[in-house]
């Protein structure tokens, strides 16, 4: 029983493993020629790589957003990745010249989404390869001229009295699509419609897998440098906090400096020898005048008879 579900447990890892091994290739979003999708990458690659600089600014500022991305892309392939002068396809035009040019002599790749696809070949510049990748979308354009092209030949032919099923028996093909397609394709590639329009170009210097570590090793040591250089200043910042009481502290009013000055001394009470102005002295020898004359059996002395004329301060 044990062994049985360690063997389910596997071939469900097994399953799960293949199944995220699998690349899923998605469909074409359109129909569309390999050869010919490739031979239109180079053609507007080489088109956008050998304008003037007048023209490259106008594209800048008004061109269209594939314009747009196409300038920029090889501006900073030439400025900053320096890849020198680029390559012009001379052996693939005369390849294509003798019939003999394949998708595979320029290493082309297709990357199919919902509804684009991105065709991505190399060019052997002078210092470092590049890679170009263009963005195709459907061109509604196209199929419409298609078919009012196919209609205006069958209407041709049915006004001569040539039906659809009479052409058919004739020429023993299975739909209109067959006699007239290629035709209508040449016709169509002559005026410049296409199946699909470019919509974004990317120009990207090739690295080494070495280059590219070194380059990474570089950044992470010039981000790690600087957040080392971030936190000591923001250290240093924080040791002055400690200043910053005494920074904002209110500075006590500072006082003049008085001179010495002797300081005053009180003045004696002035000497008054009539002391009748002292009202409770007066009262108290008064109280004792009546007592002493109360002892000595004199008799009390009267209020109205005893009248304290001064009083003197008498000098030992």
């Amino acid at each position: 029983m044990k062994m049985k579900k360690i063997f389910i447990v596997v071939s469900m890892l097994a399953v799960m493993f293949s199944l995220s091994g699998c690349d899923e290739k998605k469909d074409k979003p359109f129909e569309y020629d390999e050869t010919q999708i490739v031979v239109d990458t180079m053609s507007y690659f080489i088109s956008y790589s050998d304008i003037s600089d007048e023209y490259a600014d106008y594209y800048l500022t008004d061109g269209e957003a594939f314009e747009q991305s196409a300038i920029k892309g090889i501006q900073q392939a030439q400025e900053t990745d320096k890849v020198g002068a680029f390559e012009t396809y001379e052996d693939c035009a005369m390849a294509m010249a003798q019939g003999t040019f394949e998708v595979s002599d320029v290493d082309a790749k297709f990357e199919h989404g919902d509804d684009y696809v991105t065709v991505t070949i190399i060019n052997n510049a002078e210092n470092r390869d590049v890679e170009i990748s263009i963005k195709y979308v459907e061109n509604p354009e196209y199929y419409m001229s298609y078919n009012e092209l196919m209609s205006s030949s069958l209407a041709y032919y049915e006004s001569m009295g040539i039906t659809e099923e009479m052409l058919l028996q004739t020429t023993g093909a299975k739909s209109i699509e067959e006699i007239w397609g290629a035709d209508v394709e040449a016709d169509l590639a002559s005026q410049g419609i296409t199946p699909y329009l470019p919509e974004e170009m990317v120009v990207a210097a090739v690295y080494s897998k070495s280059e590219l570590i070194g380059q990474a090793g570089m950044n992470t040591l010039i981000g790690m440098g600087t957040v080392f250089v971030v936190l000591i200043f923001i250290s240093f910042i924080i040791s002055l906090f400690k200043y910053l009481p005494a920074l904002f502290a209110k500075k006590p009013k500072v006082e003049e400096v008085k001179k010495d000055t002797p300081a005053p001394v009180a003045s004696a009470p002035a000497k008054n020898d009539n002391l009748m102005n002292d009202a409770e002295l007066v009262a108290v020898i008064t109280a004792a005048i009546y007592a002493a004359a109360g002892q000595s059996g004199s008799g009390a002395v009267s209020k109205d008879t005893l009248v304290v004329r001064s009083i003197k301060r008498v000098r030992k």
